[in-house]
This record gives structure tokens, sequence and C-alpha cells, in this order.
């Protein structure tokens, strides 16, 4: 309907009055406009098919414990599925492809080493990590499987483990709650070796949780010896900031009560009011260490107002992908407040991470691992755009996790934004 009224409009005499042409040539014109319209209308992209060559180095394509079996994109984030000498993981974002893989050939070549020295301490390790008849430790001496073969070597309960949850804390809903050991000395040596292997102690991995608890178990039977000498390659090769290793040693040190009160301190120091402090240290969805790193990376940034807001956009995570990201978001702030410009405040602008900055820019935090260009995304930040330049700011920024497709970063250009991808890999 639309069509037919646009080609009576131009075949009506005004119209050929005004543009000075003959009746005959208004088809031509017509479709020339209507193709013009079409593409502009169509000027959009969708995701693209993933090669994982493209967007995985070789240590995290595969390795003697692990191998990526597929890879898909949904919602800006790789899906990345991932068979591996202690099970099957289906793994949303880059950013937790990567510690999902580092804890998979820690925690392998820790029982390597364990078998290998033909240590008592092994066969006690086999029955910690025994489900329902399956030596989890069984599977990791074999010789790698091909995906069918180990499929079928693993037991049905054995699922809750292949997302990286913890099937003793998980509900419906994918919140957890880490119980600590009632043995201060049990609690300590799971603390200590956590640190030494820069495992996190907090994870919603199963697998990391039960290798934890098999040492420190050892170590509190008398098994001083076990875990004594783990140095893997992979943790030395690890990057990590002074505040990573500080954030590092307060796990290791403090119990979960003890670090209760310390974020308890840091929300205050942050000027978070009683009510919201008490749903952040309460809340299931983040683990100790997310609340832990975001805390401490936050309370870095000195003399930034409106943290608050920070912290009521972090309680809106539902789930441990959103979880993961807000950690992120911690260390985009510190990163780009410490080495980029310095800002004044955050903004929560309409359920999105912002700060504006000394020089009055407005910069946007983004966390997918692809941003294509479609009609959301072109209304999302058109739309930020327009509120930036009407606000009078003089600039206006997006800093990302990930990075946009050639497409959408072209587009970016014409709406002036200035970009930052994969902030924290650089």
């Amino acid at each position: 309907m639309e069509t037919f009224s646009l080609y009576k409009r131009l075949s009506s005499l005004s119209y050929f009055k005004l543009i000075k042409i003959r009746p005959a040539q208004t088809t031509c014109l017509f479709f020339l406009i209507l193709i013009t319209f079409n593409s502009l209308a169509n000027d959009y992209e969708t995701y693209p098919v993933i090669n994982s060559n493209t967007i995985l180095s070789s240590e995290y394509r595969a390795s003697t414990y692990h191998r990526i079996d597929s890879i898909g994109i949904e919602d800006g984030f790789y899906r990345f599925q991932l068979e591996s000498n202690i099970g099957r993981y289906e793994i949303s974002s880059l950013a937790l492809l990567k510690k999902r893989v580092y804890e998979i050939k820690i925690v392998s070549q820790a029982i390597d080493q364990y078998v290998q020295q033909n240590d008592e301490f092994s066969g006690e390790l086999r029955s910690q990590l025994n489900v329902s008849g399956n030596s989890a430790v069984d599977i990791l001496t074999s010789p790698f499987s091909t995906a069918s073969k180990l499929a079928g070597q693993l037991s049905d309960n054995f699922d809750a483990t292949m997302a990286g949850e913890d099937p003793f804390v998980r509900d419906q809903v994918n919140r957890y709650s880490f119980k600590e050991s009632k043995d201060p000395l049990t609690a300590a040596h799971k603390r200590n070796i956590a640190f030494q292997l820069n495992l996190d102690l907090y994870s919603s991995n199963y697998k990391v949780q039960s290798f934890l608890n098999a040492v420190a178990n050892a170590r509190s039977a008398g098994k001083v010896s076990a875990g004594v000498g783990l140095n893997s390659s992979y943790n030395n090769s690890l990057k990590r900031s002074a505040l990573d290793l500080e954030i590092a040693y307060i796990l290791k040190k403090k119990s979960l009560l003890e670090l209760k009160k310390y974020n308890h301190e840091l929300l205050f120091k942050l000027g978070v009011n009683a009510k919201l402090a008490s749903a952040f240290i309460k809340n299931a969805v983040l683990t100790e260490t997310d609340k832990v790193t975001i805390l401490t990376y936050l309370s870095d940034l000195k003399n930034v107002s409106r943290l608050e807001a920070c912290i009521k956009l972090i309680l809106t995570a539902n789930n441990q992908l959103d979880a993961f990201m807000y950690r992120q978001l911690s260390k985009m702030l510190w990163t780009y407040y410490n080495n980029t410009e310095k800002f004044t405040a955050f903004y929560n602008y309409q359920g999105r991470a912002a700060v504006i900055t000394d020089s009055r820019r407005i910069v946007f935090f983004e966390f997918s691992d692809l941003l294509v260009w479609s009609e959301e995304t072109e209304k999302k930040y058109a739309k930020s755009a327009k509120h930036a330049e009407a606000s009078g700011y003089k600039g206006w920024d997006i800093v990302s996790l990930g990075e946009a497709s050639q497409l959408a970063n072209s587009q970016l250009q014409k709406l002036n934004y200035t970009q930052y991808p994969k902030f924290l890999e650089k």
C-alpha cells in the first residue's frame, strides 16, 4: 500500500512540474528511489558463522586436556561447547572460556602429577572426585577420547558439572551459595592451595571445588605434602595487576565471615546506604570472588561520585554470565580511570554503565564479544549519541570487552563515537 501510494505521488502532475521530468520517466525514477530506500532500510547484518581460528589462539582451541567442539554466537556472546578430561562444558563469552580453560589445565596437570608420583594421595583424590561409580580421575588419566566416547564415559549425574555448575549449591535459577568448611584448618588449607594455583576459591565450577576440597582434606589429615611443589607454566604466564594480586591475598587470608566484614567496610567507603549494602552482601548470584573483586576495584576510584548507582546496576545480575561481566566492568572502569582519562561520576544510562570524564565526555561500556549492526543496535547507539549531544558533552566513547563488526564499526564512526575495542587485552 505504501509503495503504491509513493508511485501515485510521483506520477502526479505537480511532482512532474516540480522535478521537471516527463511522465514516461516516472517508472524508472520510482524504481530507482525504491531501490535506494530498500538499500537504506536493509543496511543491517546478522551474526556471521564463527571460525575458531579467527577468534581463539591455539592454546584455547585445544590442548592435551581439552578441545573446542563447536562455536556459535547469541546475544552478542560467543557460545562454546568444550570437551575436556574433566567433563563437557557449555560456556558463554570469550572471557569466561579463558577462565574455564585455565581451570581445566591446572586441575588436570595437578592430578597428572600426583598420579605420576604414585603418591598415596592420588588414591584419595580418586575417591574425592568419584561420581556415580565413574572416577573423574580415571577419565583424566585415560587417553583423550572422542566426543562420543567421552560422553559414554560420563554418568547422567555428571551432567550438572558440564556447564561448570556446582550441583550441591545451585538451584533452578542458577544462583550459588558457598559453604565454608567448619574446620578452620581445612578452610585455611583450601584458601592456600587456591592461592598457590591461582584457582578461584569460590568458583562455580564443581570440579574446581572437588579438587580443592580433596587437597584441603588431605592436608588436614596430616599429608602436608599434598599439593606442595605444584607449579604450572600456565599459572606463571598469567599477567595479573597489582590490584589482582592484592585481591588474591585478601581471599587467601580471610575467612568467609571476615570477607563479609571487609565488603561491608568497602561499601561504607563507597557511600552505599545500609539497605543496598545488605542486599549486595546477601546477593546469591555474585560469588564472594565477584564481590571482593568488584568492591576492591571500585573503592580504588578516587573522588568518583555516584558509585552507589553502579552497585544498583550490578544487583540486576540474573545469572553467572551477568555476574562475571560486572566483575569485568569494575576492571574496565579502573583501567580507563588510571590509563585513559579520569572521570568524575558513574552514570546508569537506561541500564547501561557509563561515566562522565573530566573533559566532559560520556563513556559507555559494552560487554559483548561481537557487536553487529542491527536495527536494535542502531536505535541503542543513535539514541545514546543524540542524548550525549543534547546534553552538551564534548564527545562520546564506547569501551568494549570485545569488538564491533566492520559494518558496526563504520556506522558507529558516522555517529561520531570513539571506540576502545578489546579494552582489557591491551
